[in-house]
């Protein structure tokens, strides 16, 4: 007990660093130019009553691990497991009830985690109808702001297109786990907020004083004067990795940007409480909080234009991956950890300029498990394991 206490401690107690790192150098060496940081890699997993799959064991010991089969066997549930050991969130959907198979309905996940400055870690994580339990080294961690980001993974799948094409929700959705990930702070500004937007929403639909609502609101204003200062730094971090990778990925300079754009336009905490008095009155027949950083959204564009309605559908999958591989470069700046890349069938959306600029990209030390329908090119390279019907057979 005493053993896995400190362990405990260690894993689930550090503070999150703040976003930091250079901006200097290439995208090479923004991934790559690290010479203290710590590794993690996945040594094994184990899932049970999880999506489609009753029972199966992944040994994932080697660098590089490929998961080869049809499309609809299992492969993409898999990564959607190994990505839940960041932030107890799925890459693929937020409805949890759909991830315990539906004759158990509840699922375990077991890891076996290797990580330079925690040694080797075992994290189990239980979810369905029961609610979800996360333990680390067979304790209970009752608080998701001290595990997340700890074990940081980053998913590259087909669904990022949605970073596009989906709605602010879905961008939002990104942005949080982000900086969630990085920055403790921002996660306990966001969880903060939420709260007090749904308090407030229930003042709305009931009735309340004016005295009640201007309590709330001097609270919600201040965690929402957080949220749209980090966000403002958090992408303008993004989008300079970002044209690196991008530049690099395509071969060429076509003016890659990420834009925040915030639903209200506020300097600080007093001038947001100011916004929400004056929309009282519209958001109780609304029934709803109207305005405030829930409904903030970012932007992605070319030089050519916004890339959701100008950009060549070549360029729109580079883009997506390009965020992803940013997305572990903020992570490997700010948590001083390389994260484990999953990479769900997407480069075979890839043209063959732009997967060959993938690799470019992409750091040889990172640890990566990949799924595909066809073995890739350098197959020597890889240990390959078949899925079929949800279980694993060694090819």
């Amino acid at each position: 007990m005493g053993n896995n206490a400190g362990r405990l401690e260690r894993v689930a107690g550090r503070p999150a660093q703040q976003l930091q790192g250079t901006q200097e150098g290439g995208c090479r060496l923004q991934l790559a130019g690290y010479f203290d940081l710590e590794r993690m890699r996945f040594l094994n997993l184990r899932l049970q009553n999880f999506r489609n799959i009753e029972f199966a064991e992944l040994s994932l010991d080697a660098p590089r691990t490929f998961l080869l089969g049809a499309n609809g066997q299992g492969k993409s549930n898999i990564l959607e497991a190994l990505s839940l050991v960041t932030a107890l969130r799925s890459f693929r959907t937020q409805n949890a009830g759909a991830l315990p198979r539906k004759e158990a309905g509840q699922y375990a996940l077991v890891y076996e985690v290797e990580h330079d400055e925690y040694g080797v870690t075992e994290i189990e994580i239980h979810g369905g109808r029961e609610g979800r339990k996360l333990l680390v080294d067979g304790e209970p961690v009752m608080r998701l702001g001290d595990f997340i980001g700890r074990f940081p993974v980053v998913p590259l799948s087909s669904a990022d297109f949605q970073l596009l094409r989906g709605s602010p929700a879905e961008r939002r959705r990104f942005l949080d786990l982000t900086l969630s990930s990085i920055d403790r702070h921002y996660y306990d500004a966001l969880r903060q907020y939420h709260r007090g937007i749904t308090e407030r929403n229930r003042l709305l639909k009931n009735g309340r004083s004016s005295a009640e609502f201007d309590a709330f609101e001097a609270e919600i204003a201040t965690h929402a004067a957080v949220l749209s200062h980090k966000r403002t730094e958090g992408l303008a971090r993004l989008g300079s990795v970002l044209k690196e990778v991008y530049t690099g990925l395509a071969d060429a300079d076509e003016g890659p940007e990420v834009v925040y754009s915030p639903n209200v336009e506020v300097k600080d905490a007093s001038q947001f409480k100011d916004v929400l008095a004056a929309s009282r009155k519209r958001d109780e027949i609304m029934g709803a909080t109207q305005k405030g950083p829930h409904r903030d959204d970012m932007r992605l564009a070319l030089n050519v234009g916004g890339a959701k309605e100008y950009a060549s559908d070549g360029q729109q999958r580079g883009l997506c991956v390009a965020l992803r591989i940013a997305q572990a470069t903020l992570f490997r700046e700010a948590l001083q950890v390389a994260p484990v890349l999953l990479v769900d069938d997407v480069l075979g959306e890839l043209d063959p300029h732009r997967k060959a600029g993938f690799w470019r990209a992409c750091p040889g030390d990172l640890q990566i498990v990949a799924t595909g329908t066809e073995l890739p090119e350098d197959a020597p390279g890889w240990s390959v394991s078949r899925v079929k019907a949800g279980r694993l057979a060694p090819n």
